[in-house]
């Protein structure tokens, strides 16, 4: 015999798990896109407009421009990283 407060439960880990699997299906990770624009850059560096501006003024960042839409290729944000890399130094 069932119980009212189980079957409740029941209904709404159902619910809940599938809310779970359609977020999971709609979140898109950004560096499984081959471009992205100049606000998700912004977001994901955590920098101001102004910043992005300067880094692409000074080179630091390969960028296409049509009219105003600014957008990036993941593979030039890889390689911005890669120059810009600063291993570790061992202490001794």
């Amino acid at each position: 015999m069932s119980h009212p407060f189980q079957d409740s439960l029941n209904n709404i880990e159902n619910r809940l798990e599938e809310l779970t699997k359609l977020v999971t299906k709609k979140q898109e990770k950004v560096f499984d896109k081959v471009i992205i624009d100049n606000d998700e850059f912004q977001r994901l560096f955590k920098i101001s407009p102004g910043t992005a501006s300067n880094w692409r003024e000074k080179g630091l960042i390969a960028y296409s421009q049509m009219n105003n839409k600014i957008v990036y290729k993941i593979e030039d944000i890889n390689t911005m990283l890669d120059n810009n890399y600063r291993p570790f130094k061992k202490q001794l």
